[in-house]
């Protein structure tokens, strides 16, 4: 029988549980100090005879209550506190009212090609941050990005990541098999190239609706990771342009030499492959202002949380030049950007923004 909702967690009210595991339970709580609702993740006490596997999963909440405070970016999800006791162990995170990308990866229920490019687009930015910070993900996969409101992702659950500062090896024999990359299923050094291969599988699967990999077992699983190239997107897909052909098979290249060396250069790549999808004229994509943005001398200095941030306080129109170009094929791209009225006290660099855009 499921057992009811504790009234507290420490000094967070709970509302109600919004989901549970084999070793957690999650909880929707209210800060009541800092006036927000809050995700709190139990870990669940397990009988003695699991001591082994407690161990480990226990490992995993410490990897990931290490880091509270220490990813702060627009895409990652926020870990405000966390509590280890023997009576109770738990994660406060940021919480967000929407769906996983588990939910877009079925073929009745996939993006449109923009809304897929963009996110992944997204979360190399924010797993390229993370690297920045010394943190590789090691667990990429659809039930570990947020998504609400189109395109606004959040990548949370970094239990099995590998960083600069930890005070032991890497935790092995965590994660999900159909999104690990070559070098995790044989036990090798990882670096941040194990994220980009992830990231492939994942934008793989939101293309077509299919993991790159059909196996009837853990094994052969394993096996075709490490030795079999998959079939390209298009095979799936016919109305896929090449460009993201391109960019998800690179990305999922066995060898670390044939694989993206940077997330800047991934970046790139899905940003001219945006730029060549067919949308409607008026269409300014997150991914499209972000790179505008970036480009302005003005912006020279801020940092991709900055940038996000001024975003947030944006408005965009496109229209074409009012001025004539001789012996040009295309428009010309000409943006008008202004920033909302400004509430409360924003960030300095985002409020220097405003003023410099007025």
């Amino acid at each position: 029988m499921k057992e009811p909702p504790p009234e507290r967690i420490g000094k967070y009210p709970v509302v109600r549980e919004i989901g549970r595991g084999a070793t957690s339970v999650v909880y929707l709580a209210r800060d009541t100090f800092a006036g927000r609702d809050v995700a709190i993740k139990v870990i669940r006490n397990r009988a003695p005879e699991d001591t082994d596997l407690q161990r480990r999963y226990r490992r995993v909440f410490l990897n990931e209550a290490a880091l509270t405070g220490k990813l702060l970016h627009p895409h990652i999800l926020a870990i405000y506190d966390a509590v280890s006791d023997p009576d109770a162990s738990y994660i406060v995170m940021e919480y967000i009212d929407g769906h996983t990308l588990q939910d877009f990866c079925d073929q009745a229920s996939m993006l449109p090609l923009s809304k897929v490019v963009e996110i992944i687009f997204k979360c190399s930015l924010a797993l390229a941050f993370a690297h920045r910070q010394g943190v590789i993900h090691c667990d990429i996969k659809p039930a570990n990005i947020l998504v609400k409101e189109g395109t606004h992702i959040k990548i949370s659950d970094f239990g099995a990541a590998q960083y600069d500062e930890a005070d032991h090896t890497q935790i092995k024999g965590i994660g999900s098999p159909a999104y690990m990359s070559p070098e995790q299923v044989q036990d090798r050094e990882l670096t941040h190239q194990t994220d980009i291969y992830s990231l492939g599988v994942v934008m793989y699967q939101l293309l077509t609706g299919k993991l790159p990999h059909n196996a009837s077992n853990r094994g052969s699983l394993l096996y075709q990771t490490v030795n079999i190239d998959p079939l390209p997107p298009s095979a799936y897909r016919k109305d896929l342009p090449p460009e993201l052909d391109l960019v998800v098979m690179r990305a999922m290249q066995k060898k670390l030499e044939d694989r993206y060396q940077t997330w800047g250069d991934f970046s790139k790549e899905l940003t001219f492959a945006y730029r060549n999808l067919e949308l409607p004229a008026d269409t300014i994509s997150d991914t499209e202002k972000f790179d505008t943005i970036k480009a302005l001398s003005f912006f020279v200095d801020f940092g991709d949380q900055e940038i996000w941030e001024t975003l947030r306080i944006t408005s965009w129109r496109k229209f074409l030049s009012e001025h004539a170009v001789k012996n040009i094929t295309k428009p010309v791209r000409v943006y008008r950007v202004r920033t909302e009225k400004l509430e409360g006290k924003p960030p300095a660099k985002a409020a220097a923004a405003h003023k410099w855009l007025w």
